[in-house]
């Protein structure tokens, strides 16, 4: 066993081994797992949905993938869980923004040196990286925490209309068609 040793904040001496252990206050487990109200993240059974970006503007698809994220489409939805699933969206370099969003919608990025603003319309971006222009869309729908980081791990995009993800079966939904509510949102 260490040798005890007195620190000025404490009533009595404690071991250096105690430290991050299980004493009061420490870490009792260094595992983490996400729970909701069916259980945690293991026991849920979550499904892959694919959606095609060249069904409908930039903004729809973004929403019902964000919606999917979130597990709002599920009748266990619990705000602070992870309780969504995975959502492939493909055809992403056919994607478009509806009337002149794409010559007015700027976006800004910024080198963090003096002069090192880059600005880039929607059209630009458009043609070189669809798969950016989807991402930011959705992840400015979700919450701004560490969960939707946990939320966007279970988002795929593909320029093309091929992917790697037919082992696990997923659920094709059409975004004009009013895709949730037929998932029951």
């Amino acid at each position: 066993m260490a040798e005890a040793r007195f620190l000025g904040w404490q009533k009595t001496p404690i071991s250096q081994a105690t430290f991050g252990g299980t004493t009061r206050g420490g870490r009792r487990n260094a595992k983490f797992s996400l729970k909701h109200s069916t259980g945690t993240v293991n026991e849920v059974e979550s499904k892959y949905y694919i959606l095609d970006a060249s069904e409908a503007p930039v903004g729809r698809v973004a929403t019902i993938a964000a919606t999917i994220l979130m597990g709002k489409h599920r009748t266990t939805f619990t705000p602070g869980s992870g309780s969504g699933d995975s959502v492939i969206i493909i055809n992403a370099s056919k994607t478009f923004f509806t009337s002149d969003k794409a010559d007015k919608k700027v976006y800004y990025n910024h080198s963090m040196y003096m002069g090192g603003l880059k600005m880039k319309t929607a059209k630009q971006v458009l043609s070189e990286t669809p798969e950016d222009v989807l991402w930011m869309a959705v992840q400015g729908m979700l919450p701004k925490n560490k969960l939707s980081r946990y939320q966007l791990a279970h988002l795929k995009i593909y320029k093309g209309s091929e992917h790697p993800h037919s082992a696990q079966k997923p659920i094709v939904i059409s975004a004009t068609k009013e895709p949730l509510k037929r998932l029951g949102v």
